[in-house]
């Protein structure tokens, strides 16, 4: 019996910050395939490439593959427009928020405080970049070393982690 594999959305930094420290298909490996929407496609591959940063070809690749790209319908644009009223979120986070309605999305990934904010609001589990590395190495996918190394890899990538979460998960590693 196959295991049936939860929808995920993504938001942009996740899938950025995974990306340069090389290990994008992370994220495949914990949730199969994910789905993000036009504005965040824009946000990691269009305005990545136009800044020429190799990342976006990096993530253009798996477009297709294992990452979709799907388009958010008009009655979920309408129903939940109020979301682009919110200008702590950005468009990416707005309408990675929506697809998640349209999709009746198992998980939201995103790093952002306010659209986790928002996500639990509307219901909707979230994790970050940090708790797909926990979840990962839970699953067995990478060693305890491997996360580690990983975290400080962010670190030096200037990923914002408050020294508390950074202690946090360490721990949570069983470091």
């Amino acid at each position: 019996m196959a295991k049936i594999q939860p929808i995920a959305v993504s938001n942009s930094s996740p899938l950025i910050y995974l990306t340069r420290i090389g290990r994008l298909s992370l994220v495949r490996d914990v949730y199969g395939k994910i789905w993000i929407p036009e504005a965040v496609f824009s946000e990691t591959v269009t305005q990545g490439k136009r800044l020429q940063i190799i990342d976006a070809s990096i993530i253009e690749k798996a477009v297709g593959d294992w990452i979709i790209k799907e388009e958010i319908k008009q009655e979920f644009a309408l129903k939940y427009d109020f979301l682009d009223r919110n200008e702590k979120l950005g468009l990416g986070e707005r309408d990675a928020l929506k697809l998640c309605k349209q999709l009746n999305a198992d998980i939201f990934i995103a790093d952002d405080k306010e659209a986790r904010r928002v996500a639990k609001l509307l219901k909707l589990k979230h994790i970050g970049t940090c708790g797909i590395l926990i979840k990962a190495h839970k699953q067995g996918l990478i060693s305890t070393r491997e996360a580690s190394d990983m975290l400080d890899d962010l670190i030096r990538i200037h990923f914002r982690m408050e020294p508390a979460l950074y202690r946090r998960i360490l721990k949570e590693l069983a470091l």
